[in-house]
């Protein structure tokens, strides 16, 4: 039925007039009473709504939730997935493509364990032979530090008998002398002090990868320092003289001097005077860490005063360039 004809009422069968709008009151359930101008009536009816009118009904309260229904999901949405086409294959071949790169990774690390497994015995015997070439050349550099310090020791005895012939060559040898104490480029012997340091007993030591209880290249470069303050002409660790341009230091669990590894027990010999060194070095800060070391860690120390100390000129220092105070 369209909306504008009349309609013939359910309770007396006659026609309402003509005009009138449709007005509205919801109630709070089915049964609740509607008012309204039905079209073509200027009347207002009370419960007849739903019953006598349902075409009213029909085509303005369900039209929206029949909207809704059959439309649920929006038209542009059908559209692209028109465009887009079947979709079905795509996962498997995703699938697929996942179990291939799983397969080829798979692959390849079965390819390196045996591999690894293959060529373990060649890094072990290359290791092996690394370790006695290394040992070769450190005994072969060792024959030649004793050469070149044997060398050095006869230029320096050719060099002061040129000097010694005349007076202004005599009061230069002398110099020369003092400047190779200094520097470390000669042989010096004296009287001083002799330190032996060594790591606490094995059931004082708390664990192999632990400092405590081990001596360490600080511990040395605390001692090293506090001799030098004390006095110290000249100084030697385990026989490698020092010089300005020495370094001391800590490869893994081995202390280095002048990357030649130190083996234990330490022996630092400092030449100096006798009557003050020691008790001149037992106040300084490296004498007060080591007694600290030996009281709180358990260290081995143990300091002699030596008559008669010889300490070999350090072969590597190379005396590049000189200049006099003051020049430019």
């Amino acid at each position: 039925m369209a909306r504008g004809e009349s309609v013939t009422s359910a309770a007396d069968g006659t026609k309402p007039p003509a005009g009138g709008g449709r007005s509205t009151t919801a109630g709070t359930s089915a049964g609740s009473a509607v008012s309204g101008n039905l079209p073509g009536s200027g009347n207002t009816r009370s419960g007849a709504w739903t019953d006598s009118y349902p075409e009213f009904r029909r085509n303005d309260s369900m039209s929206l939730m029949r909207e809704l229904v059959t439309h649920a999901l929006d038209d542009g949405y059908a559209a692209a997935a028109a465009r887009r086409g079947p979709s079905r294959s795509r996962p498997r071949r995703g699938m697929g493509a996942t179990v291939v790169v799983l397969a080829v990774f798979g692959l390849m690390l079965a390819v390196a364990a045996v591999q690894t497994r293959h060529f373990a015995p060649e890094v072990e015997k290359e290791k092996a032979d690394l370790i006695v070439r290394i040992r070769a050349e450190a005994a072969r550099n060792d024959r030649l530090r004793v050469r070149a310090g044997s060398l050095q020791e006869e230029v320096s005895g050719l060099q002061r008998d040129i000097l010694a012939s005349t007076t202004s060559g005599k009061n230069l040898s002398s110099r020369l002398g003092a400047l190779d104490v200094v520097a470390g480029t000669g042989r010096v012997r004296g009287p001083g002090l002799r330190l032996t340091i060594d790591d606490a007993p094995d059931d004082k030591v708390s664990g192999p990868d632990s400092g405590e209880g081990r001596i360490l290249d600080i511990d040395l470069q605390q001692t090293v320092n506090g001799l030098w303050s004390a006095g110290a002409e000249a100084i030697a660790v385990n026989g490698e003289r020092l010089t300005t341009l020495t370094a001391i230091r800590g490869a893994n669990k081995s202390i280095t001097v002048d990357y030649r590894p130190l083996a234990r027990p330490y022996v630092v010999e400092a030449i100096g005077d006798p009557a003050t060194l020691e008790a001149r070095f037992t106040e300084s800060p490296g004498g007060e860490w080591l007694l600290n070391l030996k009281a709180v860690q358990h260290i081995r120390l143990d300091t002699q005063t030596a008559d008669q100390l010889s300490l070999p000129a350090d072969s590597g220092n190379t005396l590049r360039y000189a200049r006099t105070e003051g020049a430019q």
